[in-house]
């Protein structure tokens, strides 16, 4: 199923899940009320773009001292979104399980020029009151490549990951996203990926990996394809920390450094 585009998109209805509750089966289709956007799937949603909530939740992924701080904001809005992503904080209300209680969190749009390719939640709540870490609304494209690849830069940036798209926006980097390691392992048959192809030609590749067997192996998968074209090289940045739990990823890199500048200097020294 595809996502509609923009201007189609409060006609947009996802598919909400049949939950049980109380022994009772529950169709959230025909319980929940859909608010403007109709983001997902298991409560009434309405999209906030209060500065304070959405600055809470971008420190939370990303830190307060990386972002420079709330009255950064204004800039932050400006540096951290593009063509293909847009950010929005959101208000999630529970009718059903827990009568009006509320929740609030982040929104992650993409887009390819501009279609809608995927919504992705941080953080989303279940009606079971368990969180999600990233949800996926149904439909989204999940092979979908976000990137920044300027004329005239000779360097590029790989990560896996959504966060790792918005720290590199901040950072003022080139980059391209692997929404997951396992989109890497079948990196040659993605059109988004043959579509960006032409520009990360003779470029000299710097790939993140996720500290952890899928991610090393995701980052040589990509690497295999890469260096047929490009100069791709997988750095191991996590060893730059001690002690790194399993699975460690460029964001978590971020959230303990903190110093922008002195991450930024890091990566300059890769190139």
């Amino acid at each position: 199923m595809k996502l509609p585009r923009p201007e189609e998109f409060k006609k947009f209805k996802p598919t909400a899940p049949i939950i049980t509750y109380d022994d009772k089966q529950i169709d959230l289709n025909k319980s929940v009320e859909y608010f403007e956007n109709n983001l997902p799937a298991s409560m009434a949603l309405r999209s906030v773009n209060n500065q304070g909530i959405l600055y809470f939740h971008l420190s939370e992924l990303l830190g307060d001292k990386f972002l420079g701080g709330i009255n950064r904001y204004p800039q932050i809005l400006k540096e951290i979104q593009t063509d293909q992503i847009k950010i929005s904080g959101y208000l999630g209300l529970y009718k059903i399980l827990e009568g009006l209680s509320s929740y609030s969190s982040l929104s992650v749009k993409l887009y390819d020029k501009e279609e809608l390719k995927a919504v992705i939640i941080r953080k989303y709540k279940t009606p079971s009151g368990d969180y999600v870490k990233w949800y996926k609304l149904k439909g989204s494209s999940a092979s979908f490549i976000p990137y920044r690849l300027r004329e005239g830069f000779t360097h590029c940036f790989v990560a896996f990951g959504i966060g790792e798209a918005l720290a590199f926006n901040l950072l003022g980097v080139d980059y391209f996203i692997l929404q997951s390691d396992s989109i890497a392992l079948h990196i040659e048959n993605n059109p988004y990926f043959k579509a960006i192809k032409e520009k990360l030609q003779e470029r000299d590749i710097i790939i993140l990996p996720d500290y952890d067997e899928s991610g090393l192996k995701a980052s040589q998968a990509l690497y295999s394809v890469l260096k047929g074209f490009s100069y791709p090289r997988i750095v191991e940045f996590y060893k730059l920390v001690d002690n790194p739990p399993k699975g460690f990823d460029f964001r978590d890199y971020i959230l303990k450094i903190q110093d922008k500048d002195l991450i930024l200097e890091n990566l300059m020294k890769l190139i």
